[in-house]
Formats: C-alpha cells, structure tokens, sequence
C-alpha cells in the first residue's frame, strides 16, 4: 500500500465568501496571521520527526500580491511546504500524488500544531479496512499572551485526517459531514491515540477571538520549565 501524506491548511481562502472572512483580504491581517503561521504553525511541519509529507497553505488569489510580499520577508520555506491560490490546488494535489493509491488529508489550522510524531504516526498506522478518519481526540491548549498551557480533549475536534482511495478523491468522491467538524465522528473512524501522546495544540493568541472562551473552560499550569518542556513537542 502507497500512500501520500496531505496537510491542508486554510490561510485566506474563505475571504471570498464575505460576511467576517472579508478581513483576510486586508493587508492588517495578512501580516499579522502570516506571523502565527510562521512562529507556530510552520515550526511544527519542520519539527516533525517524518518529513514524509507535503504541507499547502490555501489563499485566495485575488490577494496573491499580498502574500507573496509577506513570504518574501521570511526564509524560503522547504520545497514540500507551500502556499498555493486555492484554485490551482487540486492540480498541484493530482500531481502529488501521482500513482500513490491512498490519499491521507491531515486537517490543521493556520495559527495550530501537532505533535512532532504526527506524520510518523500516520505513515505507522495501519487502520481497518473501510476506516474514512483519524481522529486526535487529545491535546493542549497554549494560551501564548500569558505564556501557560492546559489539557484538552473532545469527541470529535478539527483535528483529523480523512483517508481516500486516491482513484475516487480524483473522480470527485468527497466524505459528506452534516455537522462540521464534530460530525466526523459519525463516519467510519479510528481514534489515534500513539503512545497517549496528545497530538495537537490549540494556540490561542490576541486575534482569535474564537478561541477566547477557551481560555475560561480550563485550568491552565504556568510554571515556565513545564509549559517550554511541552512546548518542545510542538514547535
């Protein structure tokens, strides 16, 4: 069995659908969340232990000039990470891929992590026949304006990886979720639970606003040797 390894990562490319995503097409945001990425994010894709993946960072073209200007002010990133205009992504995908019969889509948020053994999780895991997702049910939740981390786990949290037959991605088969990111639970899955590593940080910072109420649902620890020693796992 040949698989490809996927990250998927939205940037900008839901600004296209107005309402509040309308901000990421301002230069503001685009500055501020490219530096998320690159302190948080992008640390964790480099720190992963398997390098056996390819990582692309979704935006919409009409703010091409944009990121490209942001990118410039940083180091090259590595050939398997790349920011691409959403539009052109699937043909980049097909190429990938190439004759790789399974297709794995690892779900990640720009401004989020894993654990530095993710990927070599998912390339050592050999799931059950029919099995549609992976599901990290286990985390940590890094509050990084006060420095402090807390525990973390839900049922069902965007933290998964779907998994295809690469013939039927291609042809246009796509595993439909009536309710979101909790409703991949519902669909034929496995909890990877490696070790009882917790795979992913949430990383809240001063511009998720989403993320806010988190911060009041959870006891954080604040001793600086214990939350850099988790830290060291994700970035």
């Amino acid at each position: 069995m040949t698989k490809s390894i996927v990250v998927e990562i939205e940037f900008n490319n839901r600004s296209n659908r107005g309402g509040v995503y309308r901000v990421g097409l301002t230069p503001h945001w685009i500055k501020y969340r490219m530096s998320i990425f690159m302190k948080y994010t992008l640390q964790s894709l480099l720190k992963q232990s398997n390098q056996n993946f390819h990582a692309y960072i979704f935006y919409t073209e009409r703010t091409e000039a944009l990121i490209r200007a942001e990118l410039a002010k940083y180091p090259k990133l590595p050939g398997h990470i790349r920011f691409v205009a959403e539009k052109k992504y699937e043909d980049k995908l097909r190429k990938t891929v190439g004759s790789d019969e399974f297709l794995y889509l690892v779900r990640l948020d720009c401004d989020d992590t894993y654990h530095y053994t993710l990927i070599d999780q998912l390339h050592q895991y050999k799931p059950k026949q029919g099995t549609r997702a992976l599901i990290n049910q286990a985390g940590y939740i890094y509050d990084s304006v006060k420095h402090r981390i807390a525990t973390v786990s839900k049922s069902s949290p965007p933290f998964y990886t779907w998994i295809y037959k690469s013939e039927r991605y291609f042809s246009g088969f796509r595993y439909k979720t009536v309710d979101g990111h909790s409703g991949v639970i519902k669909q034929k899955h496995e909890i990877l639970t490696t070790g009882g590593k917790r795979n992913y940080m949430v990383v809240v910072h001063s511009k998720n606003t989403l993320n806010q109420r988190l911060l009041k649902r959870h006891t954080f620890i604040s001793n600086r040797a214990k939350v850099n020693a988790i830290l060291s796992q994700y970035i």
